[in-house]
Order: C-alpha cells, then sequence, then structure tokens
C-alpha cells in the first residue's frame, strides 16, 4: 500500500530503457480506453489486476512524439509474476523510485514532478 510499481526493462531489450528502471507503460491497442491499455499492460507485463484510479500527468514521448498519461492504479495484490519484457520488478517508495530513475526526472513533466514531491 502506498507503493510504486518499477520494472527493469530486460538488459538485452532494442528499446530505450533496456536494463533501466521504468514505470511500466504500453501503447494503446485499436480502440482501447486508457483504462483498458492500463489494465491489459500491468496483466501482461506484471501478471497484476489493478483498478485504474485518478489521473496524475500527460505529456509527449521525447523519442517517438507519442503521447503518454500516467494515472494512479491500485492492484489486488502485490504478488508480481514479471513478463518478458522484464527482467525484475517490485513496489517501491516515492523516494526509492526518485533514486533508481534519478538520471531521468529532470526531464519529467511538472505534474509528475508534483506527484512525487520533486522540489
Amino acid at each position: 500500500k502506498g507503493k510504486i510499481l518499477l520494472g527493469k526493462k530486460k538488459s538485452d531489450s532494442s528499446k530505450k530503457l533496456a536494463g533501466k528502471w521504468h514505470i511500466p507503460a504500453e501503447g494503446i491497442e485499436g480502440g482501447e480506453s486508457d483504462e483498458m491499455a492500463l489494465i491489459r499492460c500491468m496483466r501482461e507485463e506484471c501478471g497484476l489486476k489493478i483498478k485504474v484510479g485518478r489521473y496524475v500527468a500527460q505529456g509527449i514521448i521525447s523519442t517517438s512524439g507519442g503521447e503518454i498519461r500516467w494515472y494512479e492504479c491500485f492492484a489486488s495484490t502485490d504478488k508480481i509474476i514479471i513478463g518478458s519484457d522484464l527482467e525484475d520488478a517490485g513496489w517501491f517508495t516515492k523516494e526509492e523510485v526518485l533514486k533508481m530513475c534519478a538520471e531521468r526526472y529532470e526531464g519529467w513533466l511538472q505534474e509528475l514532478k508534483d506527484y512525487f514531491e520533486i522540489k
């Protein structure tokens, strides 16, 4: 409770975040709502059933120009089943997330910084 899910992308992945901790995300597939995409993403990447909570922030992905939106989500269990895209995953406090993602948070949107209480 009160922790944030981070996944560590596989080191041999061709994706930008290879070998790095990140907040799991997934693109929207044909006709999905944000909520449907989040539920699918958490099931596929982490084996979690979630309830989507409040909207946190929205921005543009610098590498692709695509839109990204963040929401609070609540899992029915803390047991993670790591999907094929990750080499590790876990639950962390906001402070731990900031340490683990420190090299990237300067580029975060102000709304996301506010959520993580970055001064």
